[in-house]
């Protein structure tokens, strides 16, 4: 049977209001209140699922059944950025990208139920509440920020230190950025918020920056993709030279097959840890093995290598073609901004700075998620050296985007000579 088309008085009566959740309440601190439990119980039940797994793989060494709550601390404590006691201070950082999308993906619910609550607002539904959309983020932020704090650092073994706080407060930040002021959904167009802030700016100091900022965000999306494709490559690359240096790092636990299982998965963990690694080796900042070591294209340094099997395909010697790998990021931050015409015909002087910039705030923040400790005897210190990794990986990397708009500058003026 087909389906009419409904009439004028049928439109006008349909709901207009966005879609929420049905237990979600009229009142901002109760909606941020009702997201933040689901992001408590997601991350909870994550944690508690993985601790108990891991306490009866470990059931011969007769640990009491308390470990369990303590291990699930401990994980939420390393997930956040916070060092452990017992000197371990290096995250793993595929569990803090799952707990980056879990915050988001919560502020991101939150952000719609309060829009869904304005549009109720508006049509008299509900009556007012003052700074409504504040009060709801901030209710899911800090209820969010209190469940974390309580894990990792009272029920964990997360100890306070800057590192830690450092990397904590990132975490939470760049969370509420991305999830007030980003898209609602992934993929999606620019969140209202979001285009508000553009159209401020706009006011403020002109449309230009305002398009400037909207174009160094893709030019940061690209350039990021082609970053991290060049990482992987070099961590192939590695792999692939330094296979029988893994075979002999395994041979040398009584069970090889069940070391190679368990640092697989251990080695995966950590899988962003080893890009952002490869990207400081290819930049020349090198990468820290120890207190006194640190092995770059430039170096050679006969360091003891922790019995990791990725870890002992780091060339500790200076290859011939070491000076090569300067070229790496620049080149791969070249193409994205600048690889196809209409990408070239973007860049001006005001998206290069701001790429700039947001260049080296990201680069930062990943030295200091890829530096910390992994034991005890020399390796307090080991990962990506945060200075001089944030300094030489944002050189490499702006340089492409700095060469990119000069050679569209040259193309452009000849361009205007024929």
């Amino acid at each position: 049977m087909c389906c009419r088309p409904r009439t004028g008085a049928e439109w006008a009566a349909m709901p207009s209001t966005p879609a929420f959740p049905r237990i979600s309440s009229r009142h901002p601190i109760v909606i941020g209140a009702l997201e933040a439990l689901r992001i408590v119980l997601a991350l909870g039940l994550t944690v508690l699922a993985v601790a108990i797994i891991a306490w009866f793989v470990a059931i011969a060494q007769l640990q009491p059944l308390r470990a369990v709550l303590s291990w699930a601390g401990t994980l939420v404590a390393a997930s956040s950025g916070w060092e452990l006691d017992g000197g371990w201070g290096l995250p793993p950082t595929l569990l803090s990208l799952g707990l980056f999308a879990v915050l988001v993906s919560g502020l991101r619910r939150t952000r719609r139920a309060l829009a869904a609550n304005e549009v109720l607002v508006r049509s008299g539904a509900l009556p007012a509440t003052r700074n409504a959309a504040t009060t709801g983020l901030t209710t899911c932020l800090v209820l969010s920020m209190s469940f974390l704090l309580v894990a990792g650092l009272l029920v964990g073994a997360g100890q306070f230190t800057v590192l830690g706080l450092c990397r904590f407060a990132l975490l939470l930040g760049v969370a509420v950025l991305v999830g007030v002021l980003g898209p609602d959904r992934r993929g999606g167009a620019t969140g209202r918020w979001g285009m508000a802030l553009l159209d401020t700016i706009a006011d403020r100091v002109g449309g230009q920056w305002a398009d400037a900022i909207e174009g160094a965000a893709a030019i940061l999306r690209r350039v990021g993709l082609a970053v991290a494709a060049a990482g992987l490559l070099a961590v192939l690359a590695a792999v692939a030279t330094g296979w029988p240096r893994m075979g002999e790092a395994l041979a040398g636990y009584t069970d090889p097959t069940a070391a190679g299982v368990g640092l697989s998965a251990v080695q995966l963990l950590f899988a962003p840890t080893l890009l952002v690694l490869a990207l400081s080796w290819v930049s020349g900042a090198g990468i820290q093995l120890s207190t006194a070591a640190v092995v770059s294209p430039f170096t050679d340094q006969a360091a003891l290598v922790p019995a990791v099997p990725v870890l002992s395909t780091i060339p500790t010697g200076s290859p011939v073609w070491g000076w090569a790998m300067l070229l790496v990021l620049p080149l791969a931050a070249g193409i994205a901004s600048a690889g196809r015409r209409r990408w070239a015909e973007a860049l001006d002087w005001r998206t290069v700075v701001l790429s700039t910039v947001g260049v080296v705030v990201v680069m930062t923040v990943l030295s200091l998620f890829s530096t910390g400790a992994v034991g005890p005897a020399g390796l307090e210190h080991f990962g990506a050296p945060v200075l001089r990794s944030t300094a030489l990986m944002s050189a490499g990397t702006a340089a492409g985007i700095l060469a990119a708009w000069g050679l569209s500058l040259l193309a452009g003026r000849g361009a205007a000579g024929r």
